[in-house]
């Protein structure tokens, strides 16, 4: 584990050890993601471009920079360049870089920014540092906010008799972090964490023989994938950025998928009409178990995934135990993103290789960043 210390301050930086980070043309997927403008930087654009300002009121209050018609990119990119490139907002700089606050802070990195799959750039390690250092204040004071929640949160899993500890939960999975690449394994973690009795999975065994029934685990990867690619707020839409720079949107509309093309002027071509129904799991070759395994590993030591099986939890009124919502949430994550895989190959030809789960993980990450979580993103 990588650790920055300082007088107030210790942060795990263990997802960017040996990554890189390098800005790619034709790309500008961070020009989808609303900024925030902090209080420091409003009187800029409040001078320069009062028009550009825009209020929020969800998730909490907020100023933020327009986007073109409402959904398309940033208002301030032009020809695929940011115009105001010098004074863009802190979230901007920030982009990949995500600094998770729960019980301590710790960095994570979006995969869905094609710019960390290269191994091109500069070290990510240094970057994340030396934004740690620019925030040290903030990232301190809400991490002293976050430990009292989280304090109370663990104090009523006690209460209610559901808590484990995050260290054991971890461990537990990372010693069967491989059979997670194996649906028959998530359909059995699945159904037993939907029990009353808690988890073990130690204890959780597909045997030599024994069949799943694969319309059910289809239909279950279709209800999940469905469900995270609908929206209310069109700005909120997952996105797919490909290798060609193109903007792909596919949004769950009434029981189907509507694929179209969000192009920089905040227009949508509307590609194709997809029938769920078509899109069936696509059986993952020995690379592609590889590439799903080392993106478990790194969602199993994240701690905002964590935060979200704590943010179910509470939702649950603390019924279930933490490792069994904890289980569920991962074997649920796979499923969602193989069906993404599996839809990217309807629409786009390949392969379940190691390529396209990649593409699976640049479609669906930003979104897993994107999930509740009772712990705050700074």
């Amino acid at each position: 584990m990588s650790l920055l210390r300082s007088d107030r301050l210790q942060v795990d930086f263990s997802e960017l050890v040996g990554r890189r980070f390098e800005c790619l043309d034709r790309c500008q997927l961070c020009c989808l993601c609303q900024p925030e403008v902090l209080p420091d930087e409003r009187e800029f654009f409040k001078e320069r471009y009062p028009g550009r300002l825009v209020f929020k009121r969800s998730p909490r209050r907020h100023t933020a920079l327009a986007l073109k018609k409402g959904r398309g990119s940033c208002s301030f990119l032009e020809n695929r360049k940011c115009v105001v490139y010098g004074n863009r907002p802190h979230f901007c700089r920030q982009f990949p870089f995500h600094f998770y606050v729960g019980n301590r802070v710790q960095a994570e990195l979006d995969l869905s920014c094609r710019g960390v799959w290269t191994g091109k750039g500069e070290d990510a390690l240094l970057l994340g540092s030396a934004m740690v250092n620019e925030d040290a204040e903030a990232l301190t004071s809400t991490l002293s906010e976050s430990k009292r929640v989280y304090s109370e949160f663990f104090q009523n899993c006690m209460e209610s008799g559901v808590y484990s500890p995050p260290d054991k939960l971890r461990n537990e999975v990372a010693s069967r972090i491989h059979s997670f690449a194996e649906l028959p394994y998530v359909a059995k973690v699945l159904e037993t964490s939907t029990e009353e009795d808690e988890i073990d999975l130690s204890k959780v065994e597909f045997l030599e023989g024994e069949r799943i029934n694969a319309a059910d685990l289809e239909e279950a990867a279709r209800e999940t994938a469905l469900d995270s690619l609908s929206s209310v707020d069109s700005v909120a839409v997952p996105v797919y950025c490909d290798e060609r720079g193109e903007w792909n949107i596919f949004e769950a509309k009434n029981g189907g998928v509507e694929w179209s093309i969000l192009d920089e002027a905040g227009d949508m071509h509307h590609k194709k009409s997809i029938d769920p129904r078509d899109i069936r799991l696509t059986p993952l070759d020995n690379g592609g178990k590889e590439i799903l395994i080392d993106y478990l590993k790194i969602l199993n030591n994240r701690d905002s995934v964590l935060g979200y099986a704590y943010y179910l939890v509470d939702n649950y009124g603390y019924e279930d135990f933490i490792s069994n919502v904890y289980c569920g949430a991962l074997a649920t994550s796979v499923l969602d993103l193989l069906w993404r895989v599996s839809l990217l190959i309807h629409v786009r030809g390949g392969k379940a290789d190691r390529d396209g789960v990649r593409e699976g993980i640049v479609f669906y990450d930003m979104d897993r960043l994107d999930a509740p979580t009772i712990g705050a993103f700074v």
